[in-house]
């Protein structure tokens, strides 16, 4: 039998490019909103937050709004989930995974907060403290997203601290889900107080006194940051000191 000729021409192939293109579209066009929505509602709160301005600053249409998300409330929870995620993991959850030293390295992220390197802008207040006020007694799938962002946050800082009592960082005597809580409570009271007095100095007072609580929970031996920095200073004045047990 003979072969039938191939009489298809480039035009009668469908486009592989065109749905990858539109994809693309499509994902900016997500991004945006979501981006915009999330400024809006850590602005103003997810009840005041205004459909027409998150659409113009995504400059989108509704049409791009609708076929992304049904409703208002959907668009919200996607956005404050996208955010809030990438927030926590970046700066809470990654540092505390990998850290040998968990003391020193929640001194670090806290002072990153209250001296305005992570927020600075002290009329917002942390998003996460400023959606649980308005929706948690609201709206049941606020309330629960936003619980399981505390109940990461609480096992990044539990798990971190236990690591530190195995190598004796951290008192082994703590109660490390405790001590996670009360970080927790006191770094979110201290950011609502910066808002509140809209002066990032409340969070150095607050600060300093949550500072001296996390020197106490260092393990046997290990210096407190202002301890280690004392000693170089003296190491420094003093360059013939020798620690027992050193040769010279």
């Amino acid at each position: 039998m003979a072969e039938r000729e191939n009489t298809s021409t480039s035009e009668d192939v469908p486009s592989l490019k065109a749905p990858d293109a539109r994809h693309i579209r499509g994902e900016r066009t997500r991004r945006a909103l979501l981006d915009a929505a999330f400024e809006e509602i850590h602005l103003n709160g997810y009840r005041s937050a205004s459909l027409n301005d998150i659409l113009k600053a995504a400059g989108c249409t509704k049409g791009s709004l609708y076929h992304h998300f049904p409703d208002k409330h959907a668009l919200g929870l996607a956005a404050i989930a996208d955010n809030i995620d990438r927030f926590i993991d970046v700066n809470w959850i990654a540092p505390l995974k990998t850290t040998d030293n968990p003391i020193d390295c929640i001194r670090q992220i806290v002072e990153r907060h209250i001296t305005g390197k992570i927020y600075s802008d002290v009329r917002l207040g942390c998003p996460v403290q400023n959606l649980s006020q308005e929706m948690s007694g609201l709206d049941e799938d606020f309330r629960s997203y936003l619980q399981s962002v505390q109940d990461r946050w609480r096992t990044a800082l539990s798990d971190a601290l236990a690591r530190g009592q195995e190598n004796a960082t951290v008192k082994a005597d703590l109660n490390t889900n405790a001590v996670a809580t009360m970080i927790i409570a006191t770094h979110q009271g201290t950011i609502g107080l910066i808002k509140t007095a809209q002066n990032a100095s409340v969070g150095a007072v607050c600060g300093e006194a949550l500072f001296q609580y996390l020197d106490s929970l260092r393990g046997t031996g290990q210096p407190s940051i202002g301890q280690t920095s004392n000693n170089q200073n003296a190491e420094k004045q003093n360059p013939k000191t020798l620690n027992k047990g050193q040769v010279s």
